[in-house]
C-alpha cells in the first residue's frame, strides 16, 4: 500500500512535515484536540443561542435580504444569513448580537459587504459604519 505524502504541521509556523493523518507534528498533537474544546462561557457562532437569534432575524426580515442594494430592487434577493450592521467591537472584544444591529442578508451581499468592510480596515478605517 502507497504511503501518503507527507504534510506541513497545521500549528502556525511549525514546517515539520507530518505523515500520518492527524494534521499536526508530535510537538504540537495536543492542538488537535484544544481546536476541539471552547470555554463554557463560549457557544461560538455554532451554538445554540447564536441559531435561535438567527432565525429570530431570518423570520423577522421575511427570509428577504435587507442590504442597501436590495433596498432599492423591487423584489430583494432571499437571505441566508445574518449581517451585522455595525462591525465595532465593544470593550470586550466582541460584536453587538442585538436584533437592532442585525439584519438578513443575501451571501452574496454578505459577501461583497465583508470585501468592502476588509478593503477599508486595509486603508485605516476599521471600526466604521457600513451598509
Amino acid at each position: 500500500m502507497a504511503r501518503q505524502s507527507p504534510k506541513p504541521c497545521m500549528h502556525a509556523g511549525c514546517g515539520t512535515l507530518v505523515y500520518d493523518g492527524s494534521g499536526y507534528c508530535v510537538k504540537h498533537a495536543g492542538d488537535a484536540e484544544k481546536e476541539w474544546i471552547k470555554a463554557s462561557d463560549e457557544s461560538g457562532r455554532g451554538g445554540r443561542p447564536w441559531r435561535r437569534l438567527r432565525d429570530q432575524v431570518l423570520r423577522r426580515d421575511g427570509y428577504l435580504c435587507q442590504c442597501e442594494d436590495c433596498a432599492k430592487k423591487p423584489v430583494p434577493l432571499v437571505a441566508h444569513e445574518v449581517d451585522h450592521i455595525d462591525n465595532t467591537r465593544g470593550s470586550d472584544g466582541r460584536l453587538s448580537d442585538d436584533p437592532d444591529n442585525l439584519r438578513a442578508i443575501n451571501r452574496d451581499c454578505h459577501r461583497r459587504k465583508t470585501q468592502r468592510e476588509a478593503a477599508a480596515g486595509r486603508k485605516g478605517g476599521v471600526g466604521r459604519k457600513f451598509g
